[in-house]
């Protein structure tokens, strides 16, 4: 493959938006190409080498997407915790319920180990060491912890939480976005998975072997 850089007006070109659930300051949708006449001046970079480009910058997006949902979730937990602290239930704060406490130290120790994992993958790729596997790491992982630690904080507001008037909707619609965007979480396993037992592995066919008795 080679790249291109086509002017936004040239004849055939066509774009439509999509209307998503969240991401709303990063708008998405489809490029359409219909019988456009492409010049060779507006190839960018060497010929048939647009993925190798490309895929430079996979390890280093990945990790600044994980940053990005863990920061929305601790944004999400530092006001949960403000509020579990002020709101009384049976004459004592709802933080000194351990159901409630210990869900928040169980995402908070998730999303900081998360946190490290996605400074070592931008560590490693300011060194030139591979690092594809930990990349798609911390692509599913820290999206799906910081999910899972807005969803609790939500529920901790009660149904406030779960009106508009509260932030956490809205965080949470865009931190699912991010576990499709660049690479939805079963294309990162097998990445690792492809890592951990070998591209041959899966590139060959399966056999259905009969028991003998």
């Amino acid at each position: 493959m080679s790249a291109f850089l086509i002017p936004r007006d040239t004849k055939g070109l066509s774009f439509s938006l999509f209307d998503d659930l969240g991401c709303r300051a990063v708008p998405r949708g489809t490029l359409t190409m219909k019988d456009v006449e492409v010049s060779r001046e507006w190839m960018v970079g060497p010929p048939h080498q647009a993925f190798p480009m490309i895929s430079r910058f996979f390890d280093i997006n990945r990790a600044i997407i994980g940053l990005k949902c863990i920061g929305a979730a601790m944004q999400s937990i530092e006001e949960t915790i403000a509020h579990t602290k002020k709101r009384m239930v049976f004459g004592s704060s709802l933080a000194t319920n351990q159901a409630v406490s210990f869900g928040i130290a169980e995402d908070v120790t998730h999303l900081e180990l998360a946190r490290l994992q996605c400074y070592r993958v931008l560590w490693m790729r300011d060194n030139d060491v591979p690092c594809q596997d930990l990349g798609a790491m911390v692509k599913w992982y820290a999206p799906k912890m910081a999910a899972n630690a807005v969803h609790r904080c939500l529920r901790l507001h009660g149904h406030y939480g779960y009106s508009t008037d509260l932030p956490h909707q809205q965080r949470l619609r865009d931190i699912i976005g991010w576990q499709i965007g660049d690479g939805s979480e079963e294309v990162m396993k097998l990445l690792i998975a492809r890592s951990r037992f070998g591209r041959d592995v899966f590139n060959t066919p399966m056999r259905h072997e009969t028991a003998e008795k």
